[in-house]
């Protein structure tokens, strides 16, 4: 065999390694992008409310609504006011909902809140901690941010009424939700055909440096 020859085979070889390594890499990002009822525009955060599921600047591109999806725990992107707001769901119609020192009350049963580490130094002299949190029916649980005593640890009963939603941002002392009403620049709750999409992938965060993740697999996933 020639030395041409054998550079010839050598170098599409090499092609051929290069182009498996490309589709594996790859295969993430197409395999949520091909499911179906994905949409294919992207969605950015702008703020800190999902922190830290979100990080500012995180794309979304979201999938259809599917029935059962309006549940609690679930991620939604909605639209109030000419603005498209990402938030998660914590009671559905028929719901009581309440907050005690930062603790969700669902139809009178405290939601357990775990830390799952230490209190880190924040903005503005504040302190930051992340807890687990899961919803009842949520298939796994959720982190959320904690920032220490705020204005809306302390909310007072409320019933979901039908065909709306009562939302919760993760970043919970950094998010203007239902616990505000939409005059007080919150979105009080939000009917459920103001919802479009479910955030369940994240193509790509900036922060993180991520391509194409899943929205549950955060850093310090929640076990």
């Amino acid at each position: 065999m020639s030395a041409g020859t054998k550079w010839v085979i050598a170098s599409i070889s090499l092609g051929a390694l290069v182009l498996i390594a490309a589709i594996v890499a790859s295969w993430p990002l197409a395999r949520f992008m091909l499911e179906p009822g994905r949409q294919l525009k992207s969605y950015y955060t702008p703020s800190q409310s999902m922190r830290p599921t979100l990080e500012v600047n995180d794309r979304i591109m979201p999938r259809a609504v599917r029935p059962g999806d309006l549940a609690r725990g679930t991620v939604i992107l909605f639209r109030i006011a000419d603005q498209v707001r990402v938030t998660r769901i914590a009671a559905i119609a028929g719901d009581r909902i309440a907050m005690q020192d930062g603790i969700v009350f669902l139809n009178g049963k405290p939601i357990a809140q775990r830390p799952v580490e230490q209190l880190q130094p924040a903005e503005f002299g504040r302190q930051e901690q992340h807890l687990i949190e899961q919803f009842p029916g949520e298939a796994k649980p959720h982190l959320i941010l904690d920032s220490g005593p705020g204005p809306g640890d302390n909310v007072a009963e409320v019933i979901v009424p039908v065909g709306h939603l009562f939302l919760l941002g993760d970043n919970r002392d950094n998010s203007a939700d239902s616990r505000y009403p939409r005059e007080g620049y919150g979105i009080g709750m939000v009917p459920e055909r103001n919802v479009f999409g479910v955030a369940d992938f994240i193509p790509w965060s900036p922060k993180r440096g991520v391509i194409a993740r899943p929205l549950d697999a955060t850093d310090g996933d929640a076990k």
